[in-house]
């Protein structure tokens, strides 16, 4: 081979493998930008639904808070029980029962607002035992139904108010 055989060869090379390389670098960029917006799709997909799923689960913690209430507990276990001693034994099944339920959700809210949860969960049956402490337990029911209401106006917020202002701030943090 002369040296004019391989100048032409190298003519002919050079633009064949600057267009390969350009058309290489070209498609990976491609390929690269794909990869990276179906990736942020996918999260986004993701986010979605654990949004939901949060969302989910601080509304039935704020079900939960309401149902745990006094007076919305008193009024759904009271007429079930004759007895002082029965309706503290009812009260506190109950309120055991309803958190059991809801236990999950503890997963998808801050750890500090479920321990607010816990803390709603734990002042109101203190409320129930301090409460039946003063109230013999042959009494009648609504005798210490009264002493759970009374007691309660003297706390100086109602645990399940709290919780529930947690939860609503932390829902709202999920639209910011």
């Amino acid at each position: 081979m002369t040296n004019n055989d391989i100048t032409t060869l190298l003519l002919v090379l050079a633009p064949a493998a600057l267009m390969l390389a350009s058309t290489y670098l070209l498609l990976r960029r491609m390929l690269d930008a794909d990869l990276r917006r179906k990736q942020a799709e996918v999260l986004l997909l993701r986010r979605g639904e654990t949004l939901k799923t949060r969302f989910s689960a601080m509304e039935q913690l704020v079900v939960l808070m309401e149902h745990l209430s006094p007076a919305e507990l008193l009024l759904r276990t009271t007429r079930h029980a004759a007895t002082a001693g029965e309706l503290q034994l009812l009260l506190l099944d109950t309120v055991r029962n309803e958190m059991e339920q809801y236990l999950s959700c503890q997963l998808y809210v801050h750890v500090d607002t479920w321990h607010m949860v816990v803390a709603a969960r734990n002042s109101i049956i203190s409320l129930i035992n301090q409460s039946a402490a003063e109230v013999r337990p042959n009494e009648p029911a609504i005798h210490l139904s009264k002493k759970i209401l009374t007691d309660l106006q003297t706390l100086p917020a109602v645990p399940t108010v709290d919780a529930i202002a947690a939860l609503r701030k932390e829902a709202q943090l999920l639209f910011v």
